[in-house]
């Protein structure tokens, strides 16, 4: 495989993995209402912009590539929630769209996600979806 075949493949890996994301997301909100589908119809490009962040940690030691995933998680989760606030302020009560709300919604993912203790499964699931990306491309560190 050419070195720009392995990096549309990459690519193309990790908006389907944004896909993924996105059902896991659905599964833990879908009792949030309709808004949830702003950050769920954009997860493909959520994943294209982690995997653009997270690429070049696979030549980084373990630990600092398990570091990179809770930072790529929630960087995941901060354009999850902004997806999410962008589809209120498009289809929502225009007397909520406000950038106040951006906000709101955004600490509200990161509340969701941090303090019901959804990270402790999430990170070493972003690590290994990290790690299984790399390893079908064999761009991790042997």
């Amino acid at each position: 495989m050419t070195p720009r075949s392995a990096t549309v493949v990459y690519y193309l890996l990790c908006a389907l993995s944004g896909c993924v994301w996105a059902g896991i997301a659905w599964l833990v909100g879908h009792d949030l209402g309709h808004f949830l589908w702003g950050g769920v119809l954009a997860s493909p490009l959520i994943g294209l912009v982690v995997g653009a962040i997270y690429r070049p940690a696979y030549n980084l030691s373990t630990a600092k590539r398990a570091w990179l995933s809770l930072l790529t998680l929630y960087a995941a989760v901060t354009l999850f929630g902004l997806a999410i606030a962008g589809f209120d302020l498009a289809f929502g009560d225009p007397a909520r769209g406000h950038m106040e709300g951006v906000l709101q919604t955004v600490l509200a993912v990161w509340w969701g996600v941090t303090l019901t203790g959804y990270v402790v499964i999430l990170w070493p699931l972003a690590y290994l979806n990290h790690w299984v990306l790399g390893s079908m491309l064999d761009l991790r560190r042997a």
